[in-house]
Order: C-alpha cells, then structure tokens, then sequence
C-alpha cells in the first residue's frame, strides 16, 4: 500500500495544484510536508484559475465566500445560482464584520463586537489562514474611512485611515503592518471624498469618488454649481494623494457611481445618471495615481427590459465584470414593502437581464445607518497570497522554506 510520503513529487504537486481553496486546511492537517509547503507555496493554482470569479461578500454581518458560474450568459442557458458560503472562525464568530476591503490576497476587515459594539480592524490572510488584530492609536471611529495597500518598492502592506467630521477629513494615520506602528500623516485636501463609495485597490493603490471642495469667498456669489466627480488616487509608496484625474462622465451626488478592479491590472467604472435608465460601464487602458484613460465597456438602457424607468442604487451598490462574456453583475440591496432582500444583477450585451435573488438582508434604512452598511461584495476576484501577516510566522518563513527545499 502506497503512503503519502512514497508518491512522487510530479504527482503530489499535481493533486494539490486541483485543490479548492476552502480544503486548503484539510491539505495541511494531511502530513507534515504538505503543512510546511503550503506556508511557501500556493498550492491550489489550477482550481484559483478555474474559479476565477471566487470572491468575499458580506452578509446579515458575516463575511462569506462567493463564487459565479457565467459558463451559459452567452448561450441562453438558465444561470446558475451563485454558491455562497459563511466564514466561520474564531475571529470572526464573536463580531460583526461592517466593511471588508481586498489587496493582493489579504482583507482588512472593520468589525465590532457584537455585545460592546465597538469597532476593530482585523487582517486576515484566507489562505495561510493568519490573522492580525491592529490597535489604534487612540480609539476607532464610526465615521472612519479605510483604504488598503502596500508600498511598492518593498511590498510591505498599509491601512490608511481618516475621520470624517460633516464631509471634511480632520485627521489623516497610516499604520504599517510590518513595524506594527501607526504614523500621523501631513495632509491638506483641497477635495471632499464621497465617503459612501468605497475605494477600490489596485496594484497598491486605492482609487476613490472625490469632489473639489468649494470655497466661498466674501461677496462672491452664495451658490456654486456642484461640481462633478473626480477619480482620486492614494499612494502607498509615497504616502500622498494624487492628482485629480478624470471620469469619462459627469457625475453628480444623486448618480449611481462605483469602482471595481480587474485582475490587479483595470479599473471599472459603473455610472448611471438619476434622470436616465443607461447604464454605462468603463474600462481604463491605463491606471497609475497620475495618469489615466477609459474605454466604453457596456452601454443598456434599462427601460425596455425592465418595464420601468429602473435606477440602481447611487450609495450602496458593488459590482464587477467579465471582459470575455461582456457582462456587468452590479449587486444591491433591494426593499419591498417589509422584507429587504440581498440581490444581483446581471447585464450584458444584446439585451440581457437577469435578477438573482441571494436572500434576505438585515439591512434596512429606519434601523441601520448607511455609513453602517458596505457595498456587497469585493469587485476584485481572490488570488491566494502567500504575505505573512503574523510575525511569528514571518520569522519562521526562511526555515521552512529551507526544510521544503530539502525534502523535495
């Protein structure tokens, strides 16, 4: 009878590349050696690639896994209930988790204490399965703004973390998991962040809604124009904010707007203005914090498949995009007279729409504040990261590698 330990490592590597990402844990209570190669090598790379919409969302509270079959959109064929999955955990069983961000394989979740309600910051590796539970300085605020990153020259990971008082930031940190310290940033805007669109990481940085603030001056007119949005980039590398960059529409507070990633490589944008039921959808050919430009991805006009002049959500929906089927699945919540129920869109070319129900909600806006309630689900699909969260761990990291090595 052949053990684990006979099999050859051609055979090894190529049942555990088949491996789904949630049985990572099962891998490495398997033997000793396969414990120790998971912690320095991604081992479940064919299915990451099969199940490349893989992704977190949030529901009644709890952070889930969610995966999207799309294989029969172009065919005609029924679509595919999504499989969604809670994520259970030591971490996560005694909070609430009110927000999740996604950067290169990690998400900072803002939690609070399901009996205290006090809000926390929790880091979290899903595949090495690490956690990291980050102090304040002082003390967390309902009212924080968070963004998510990591310095490019060096890789090392960042939580930016500002107040909001009445729209305007008072007070700008950086914590950096590395040295484990937090550090008060020099900052002045001269913008207004649109504080109930999440922002979105790419390549290490976080794009965000932004206006320019507007100043009244003594004897000027009393009411300016609103002005537009603008894309607002922040730097993890250099620890500043960008210039203001344009959007390829103009778009105003009452507007549905929200940011998604592609790959760690695009910026998505969805627009839908309040007064018109197109829905448009933008891809850049190029994104850095200086520089950018778009190309029209989709165009639908909702009214014709609907029935009704149909208007998205303009503060509280997600979505994200599949390049090769030409689809947009926008998520929100949607209110019926007593139920709320948690739902997703699809939209694509030559006309198609479909609505999937993904259960009822919690959220409701007489008893849950919006600043509260995050966008659904996390536009960019999940790649396993092998960044060591835990000191202990990182420690550790060279002599594991070394014993690896050996063995194989």
């Amino acid at each position: 009878m052949t053990a684990i330990s006979d099999l050859s490592w051609d055979l090894v590597e190529k049942i555990l590349s088949r491996v789904p990402i949630i049985s990572i844990g099962a891998v490495r209570s398997t033997c000793k050696r396969w414990n120790r190669l998971s912690k320095v090598r991604v081992l479940c790379k064919a299915e990451a690639k099969r199940h490349q919409f893989l992704r977190f969302m949030l529901k009644n509270y709890k952070l889930c896994s969610m995966r999207f079959h799309l294989h029969g959109i172009l065919d005609g064929e029924e679509f595919v209930d999504p499989s969604i999955r809670e994520i259970t955990g030591d971490s996560l069983n005694h909070v609430k988790v009110t927000k999740v961000f996604h950067c290169d394989g990690l998400l900072l979740c803002v939690t609070k204490d399901k009996e205290e309600n006090k809000t926390t910051l929790l880091v979290w590796n899903p595949y090495l399965g690490q956690t990291r539970w980050i102090q304040p300085r002082n003390y967390y605020n309902r009212l924080d703004v968070y963004a998510f990153g990591y310095d490019s020259n060096n890789r090392e990971h960042k939580i930016l973390r500002f107040f909001l008082d009445a729209f305007d930031v008072s007070l700008f940190e950086i914590y950096d998991i590395c040295s484990d310290s937090w550090r008060v940033l020099d900052i002045t805007p001269n913008w207004n962040l649109m504080f109930y669109y999440r922002g979105v990481s790419l390549k290490g940085n976080t794009y965000f809604f932004a206006k320019e603030k507007i100043v009244l001056e003594a004897g000027g007119p009393e009411e300016i124009a609103e002005p537009h949005a603008i894309l607002l980039s922040f730097d993890f590398t250099k620890e500043r904010f960008g210039p203001p960059l344009p959007f390829p529409f103009k778009h105003y507070t009452e507007d549905t707007g929200t940011l998604s990633s592609l790959r760690d490589e695009k910026l998505a944008a969805l627009y839908q203005s309040s007064s018109m039921c197109d829905v448009e959808v933008w891809v850049t050919t190029k994104i850095e914090p200086n520089a950018v430009s778009w190309v029209p991805f989709l165009k639908i006009d909702l009214k014709p498949l609907t029935g009704f002049e149909f208007q998205f959500h303009h503060d509280g929906s997600s979505f994200f995009i599949d390049e090769e089927k030409k689809v947009a699945v926008i998520f929100q919540i949607d209110e019926s007279e007593m139920t709320c129920y948690d739902t997703a869109y699809l939209i694509g070319e030559n006309g198609h729409f479909e609505k999937v129900g993904l259960g009822e909600s919690e959220y409701h806006q007489d008893s849950i504040p919006m600043e509260d309630y995050s966008p659904l689900v996390c536009s960019c699909s999940y790649v396993p990261s092998l960044v060591h969260i835990n000191n202990a761990f990182v420690k550790q990291t060279n002599e594991i590698i070394t014993s690896c090595n050996d063995s194989v």
